[in-house]
This record gives C-alpha cells, structure tokens and sequence, in this order.
C-alpha cells in the first residue's frame, strides 16, 4: 500500500514506518510547507475491516481527528484543521491523520529498555510523579468532557525533557448526561479495539465511565513499579483486587493505597474525580521533599502569603536569602539546581513567568550556570523575544552547553547568517557528547550548507545525523531539496546519494553512538 518514499498529497514525503497496530500503519514523515517540525500520520485502510465494522472504524478515526483539533493541551498530540484527510491510493480510499512526532519512547518500550535490563522497575518518587503528569492530563480531558478509555503503558510517551504524552486517542468518548444516564449500548472499543488487564469490567461490558480512566492508570502504575504486567498477577477471589504489594515494598503504603483504590472493581469505589487523586498525590510529593527542598517550601509558602500571591519575585527571592545565609555555598549550589528544575516543571506546563521566575533566582545563585542560561534563552525564544533570548544563548555558550551553540545558530539561520550558523555549530560539535543534540548540529549545519548553496557539502552532514537517529524526519526534509538542487532522483528515498567524506573526517567519529552523557 504506503512505501518508504511515497509523497502523500504532494505535500508529506514518508520517511519510515513506525508500526502496525489494529486501527492501521503509522508513519514519520516529511513535510514539505512545514519542514521545521517532525510530523507523523496515521493511516486507516478500512478494506482492513469486516463490512460490519468498516464504518464504526471510519467514524472512530475521524473522532478522533475532531477530538484532538480541539483540545490543546502538552501532554496530547495537537491536530490542525487540515491534519485529517482522505487520499486515494491506487483502488483504495486511505483516512490519513496527521499530527506531530513525539520524541521519546512510549512507557511499554521505555521499561523493557531501562538501563538494559528488562522490566525493571521505576521508584515510588518518579512514579508519583509521573501519576501527577498523567492525571493532570487526564483531568483536562474531563475538563472538556472527555474521557480516554485506552490508558496503557504503551500509550504514554516519555519525551525527553521527562513530560508525557498521552496517545492514541481512538477509543475516547464524549461525555454526555445521556451517555452517563444510560451508557453506550454498542461495544465499539469491544469489537474494533483489543482488550488488556488495564481496562475495568464495566469498559468490557461497554459501560464505561471518566473512572475507568483511574482504573487503567492506577494498573498502569503497578505495571511500572513492578516491571510485571497485570495479567502476571493473582486477584483476590472474593473481591477481585490484585495481590501486588508484597512484590513492591518499595512503594509507600500510601501510594499504595491510592493505587488500591484507584483500580477498585466498581466505579464508585473509586476517586470520584481527578483533583481528589492530585490532592493526596501533592502531600506525597512533599513528604518525598528532603533538606533543604522542605525548607525552602515552607518559606516560600510562608512569604507568598505575607506579600500575595501576585508576588511571586518577592517569595522567591526573600526565601533564597534565608536559605544561603543559613546553608552557605553547599546549599547556595545545590538550591540553583533545584530551582532550575522546578523552573522546568513550570515552563513544561506552560506557566512561563513562575518558570522565568526560578531560572533567573537559578542563575544568580550560581553565575556560571549554563543549563539555567540555555532555559531561559529558550522561554524567550518561545515568547518570542529573540534578543533576549539570545543573550541567554550566548551565556550558555561560554559555559560550553552544546544545546545553545545549535539553537544560537538556528538564530542566524533565521536571520540568513549561514556563514555565522556553519562556524558556530562546528564549534558545538566539537562538545556535543549527547547524540539527540549531536543530531539537531548535524542537521542544522546540512541547513546551513543548504543555506549557503553549498549543495555538494550538505548531504554529509544530514546523512551523519540520519545515522545517528533514522527515526527523526528533520534531517530527512532537509536531505530532499539537498538531492533535488544534486539532480538526485528522491521518489524511491533519501538516502541514495553519493556522499563524499574525504574532506570531512570528522565525521566518521559521530557515526559511532558516544555513550557518555554531557
């Protein structure tokens, strides 16, 4: 049907495929009007299904499209307007979805992957916060009246800034007084989708409900914690709950109890909405705070209720000079790093000024802290103030953060400074140790030979960076009109090009995966 190579629409060149599942294949792909942003699609071939389910396919697919056109939130995939629709291929009629590529790997893969050791478990404190992510997101859907009814680990995406995403969206449902009132008598997630230990009894019976949500989360939880999928468990025979804990005395009673209650048999044995969860999720959270952190909570709290909450500088920066004048240069150190990281949670979502906030109080505890320069130039880059942005960039620099060096020359790339962009991304190459910013050098210094016209030197770069990670399609959208200014016939693929790297050795060592970590 779909071929690595194949241009969609003239518009979507595909690059890979990705996988196969029931509802149809996923594809990475170019796009030529938007080459910037790694894109997926998702295509349904309904010749795939049975004549009595063709069409309860069709409209699931196209929920879905609507579904994720009007929600906007980071931890689910954003769909435009034109991202659904239909293209013929040869005698069939495909639905295509597209949407953006999430970097990262989902949950599933993540755990069998771990450290290379299969099945290894997480810890209690990156499970809570991970619950935390998953329920937020989980409360916006229902929010908007919608509920998930396919959480699994295989459906949550671990970017790696450390924020999930939640997806595939194709068994979400509308909430309504009608569907609550009477429930859905059609078993449309029964016939077209298949069934795990994730999903609760009253799903399998087609009356789902928003805490059949907290069901599969709360499974998804123990499934993490132990590294045993829940299908490996006994249940207790008279009331049905899983017998786990004894397998997982890592986990706090507490946490444990919640995960207990979550995935109870009957819904409303069950949290009765997401903020309860979040509610008892927060007092676990501080009560994992250790040190210093707890102090500076406290402290915190204490001034934001002394000045306001419309005073967010003043809390921060009064508790920061009670915290170093009692701790001394330790404490100053180690709270610029907790700082930064909190900064992170709020600019992940999206609360930028508590984010700039953190950053900033970050880099005046500790000046040559490159990292809380890089994140600061990159909340400016995303509120678009670029000459601000650009000063953090240049300040990461000197403290050697090859991320900046790649996003200092995208500048000058946008500016059509190529020249500058070539120099200062050879430069970051030079102690870029992470192949993730290895791939974005090597990709922007093939745009900026593209750039530059200097036509004959792009493709080494991009295909260095493609071989580095052959999923990510940014290096693929600019290969293609590399190869079309080359005259290089691209409809079968791009990769087939000659490339020549006697006058760039350098490049020979970036093909092997460096494991250390910067």
């Amino acid at each position: 049907m779909l071929s690595v190579g194949m241009l969609i629409n003239n518009r979507y060149r595909i690059v890979n495929r990705l996988n196969q599942g029931g509802f149809g294949e996923v594809f990475t792909v170019c796009d030529r009007q938007d080459r910037h942003h790694s894109k997926v699609i998702k295509v349904l071939d309904p010749d795939k299904f049975c004549d009595s389910e063709k069409d309860k396919a069709i409209e699931l697919f196209q929920r879905e499209a609507q579904v994720l056109s009007e929600l906007n939130h980071p931890g689910i995939p954003k769909v435009t307007a034109d991202g659904y629709f239909t293209f013929v291929c040869g005698q069939k009629t495909l639905h295509c979805l597209v949407m953006p590529k999430i970097a990262g790997e989902n949950l599933l893969d993540w755990l069998k992957n771990k450290a290379n050791q299969a099945n290894q478990p997480i810890s209690s404190s990156l499970a809570i916060d991970w619950l935390t992510q998953i329920l937020e997101i989980c409360q916006y859907l229902h929010q908007h009246h919608y509920f998930h009814r396919d959480i699994k680990p295989a459906n949550i995406m671990l970017q790696p800034n450390g924020k999930l995403v939640l997806i595939d969206f194709g068994a979400v449902r509308k909430i309504s007084n009608t569907y609550l009132g009477k429930f859905a008598e059609e078993r449309e997630h029964t016939v077209l989708m298949s069934l795990e230990d994730y999903t609760p009894i009253e799903q399998i019976n087609g009356k789902a409900v928003p805490q059949s949500d907290f069901f599969a989360i709360a499974r998804t939880m123990v499934h993490l914690l132990t590294g045993i999928a829940p299908h490996c468990w006994p249940e207790n025979d008279c009331t049905g709950e899983l017998i786990w804990r004894d397998r997982a005395l890592q986990v706090p009673d507490a946490l444990a109890d919640l995960l207990d209650e979550m995935m109870a048999l009957f819904p409303r044995e069950r949290p009765a909405s997401c903020q309860i969860i979040l509610t008892r999720l927060k007092k676990l959270q501080f009560g994992n705070y250790s040190g210093f952190s707890k102090l500076y909570h406290w402290l915190f709290m204490l001034v934001m209720a002394k000045f306001g909450k419309f005073k967010p500088a003043i809390a921060i920066a009064l508790s920061v000079m009670i915290l170093t004048t009692i701790g001394g240069n330790f404490v100053t150190t180690q709270l610029a790093i907790k700082l930064n990281q909190r900064g992170v949670k709020y600019y992940n979502s999206n609360e930028l000024k508590f984010a700039e906030y953190f950053y900033q109080i970050s880099t005046w505890l500790k000046p040559d802290y490159g990292k809380a320069f890089y994140n600061l130039g990159s909340l400016y880059e995303d509120r678009d103030e670029i000459e601000a942005a650009i000063i953090e960039y240049d300040r990461a620099i000197k403290y050697q953060v090859a991320a900046a060096y790649n996003n200092r020359s995208r500048l000058y790339l946008l500016d059509g400074n190529c020249q500058a962009a070539a120099e200062l991304l050879l430069k970051g190459l030079e102690i870029a140790t992470k192949e993730p910013v290895k791939y974005a050098l090597l990709t922007n210094l093939g745009r900026a030979k593209l750039c530059a016209r200097a036509y004959q030197e792009a493709p080494a770069y991009l295909q260095v960076a493609i071989a580095l990670d052959r999923d990510r399609p940014e290096a693929y959208c600019f290969l293609e009109p590399v190869l079309e200014h080359l005259g290089v016939e691209t409809s079968q693929g791009l990769t087939e090009c000659p490339v020549d790297f006697s006058n760039l050795p350098e490049l020979e060592k970036l093909l092997t995966p460096n494991q250390s970590q910067q």
